[in-house]
């Protein structure tokens, strides 16, 4: 399968996932001291795994929540991106899937259920936004504007509140709490970068692709983090990530 054809079937899937989340009756439990798991994400991963294998036969999925296994054609799935706001009813959480073929990430896609914005590119397919609700085209601010959730709750490193307080006093800061969003929202200007630690494959995967096809910069940093965005912005916070998880 193409790239094209594969983001395809990923949004494909997305759009009929979303469906699900007008019927499942949420249920939550505490998965760790700081993170949670809905029955919503249970259900839409499962319908997820059944989409995306049943169209492309032979693939295999990483997901958060039911397991992960590697093919030629490896889907990465985050069923509901956002899940302490999603249990909460507040409206900031997506579905994120991504296709990588032989290992490279080639197509991806992310679904905000709440506002009807489906973001979608691939290698060969440019970067669109796709939406029923309003839309404004992006301006510019004096400072750049970055989505962050730094500092996370039970972080092991050291250094984010440090780095948040430098942050705020050369951008205009946000934090969203949605990683896969956030990174869609990057892809479209709607900010100019994105930075998160404490982050899984799956978080990342489809909005990395995005950002990247807008004309973009994806940066992993340690093992559990990344930088995106445009700009200057993007090296300052590189830079000082790198020092923090060094």
């Amino acid at each position: 399968m193409t790239p094209g054809e594969l983001l395809s079937l990923a949004a494909q899937s997305c759009v009929d996932a979303a469906e699900l989340l007008h019927e499942v009756r949420v249920s939550v439990a505490l998965k760790g001291a700081f993170d949670q798991v809905s029955s919503a994400d249970l259900e839409v991963e499962a319908f997820l795994r059944a989409a995306l294998t049943s169209g492309a036969p032979g693939s295999a999925v990483v997901g958060e929540e039911l397991g992960s296994a590697s093919a030629p054609i490896t889907w990465f799935v985050d069923p509901i991106d956002g899940t302490r706001n999603f249990v909460r009813g507040i409206p900031l959480a997506c579905i994120s899937v991504a296709a990588a073929v032989d290992g490279q990430l080639v197509a991806g896609c992310v679904l905000d259920p709440f506002r009807d914005e489906l973001f979608t590119a691939a290698v060969g397919v440019p970067f669109s936004v796709h939406s029923s609700g309003l839309v404004i085209p992006p301006g510019v601010s004096p400072r750049p504007l970055v989505l962050t959730d730094i500092p996370l709750p039970g972080s092991a490193h050291g250094g984010e509140m440090e780095l948040l307080g430098s942050l705020m006093e050369v951008a205009d800061v946000r934090r969203v709490y949605v990683t896969a969003l956030s990174l869609a929202w990057v892809a479209a200007g709607r900010a100019d970068a994105a930075a998160n630690l404490g982050i899984h494959p799956w978080d990342v995967a489809a909005g990395s692709v995005l950002v990247r096809e807008a004309g973009g910069e994806f940066w992993p940093v340690g093992s559990d983090g990344f930088v995106a965005g445009r700009g200057e912005i993007v090296s300052w916070l590189l830079e000082r990530l790198e020092g923090i998880v060094s």
